[in-house]
């Protein structure tokens, strides 16, 4: 189960916004895996990031986590080209899974992982 959807992407972002990211056939239509391969990158990003301190994949999905997936995976699909407000909140998303992984700031109501 990812932390953050298509449909939450556009309903933070807009379709236009993914439309202009992820287009590359100029179909002017939003391509679903260049969305999903995002979306798997900042799942990847926020497990490894969590995995020392809760069990991953996280669920149910906090809405932290679908704020920060989904900040992650929009600077993702701006590449090079991201503007200043998407750096920012990617460079947030990034120090708040610092702060998760080092217990700095919790995750309230998720479990830890299993003792290994």
């Amino acid at each position: 189960m990812p932390y953050a959807t298509q449909a939450d992407l556009i309903a933070r972002f807009g379709a236009e916004e993914l439309v202009q990211l992820t287009d590359r056939a100029e179909a002017q239509t939003i391509d679903a895996s260049v969305v999903t391969a995002a979306l798997a990158d900042a799942d990847a990003a926020i497990d490894g990031y969590l995995a020392g301190r809760y069990a991953v994949p996280v669920a149910p999905v906090p809405p932290l986590l679908l704020r920060l997936a989904a900040d992650i995976a929009r600077y993702l699909l701006h590449g090079n080209a991201a503007p200043d407000a998407v750096r920012r909140a990617y460079d947030d998303a990034v120090k708040m899974l610092r702060d998760l992984s080092a217990g700095v700031a919790v995750l309230t109501g998720v479990a830890a992982p299993a003792p290994g």
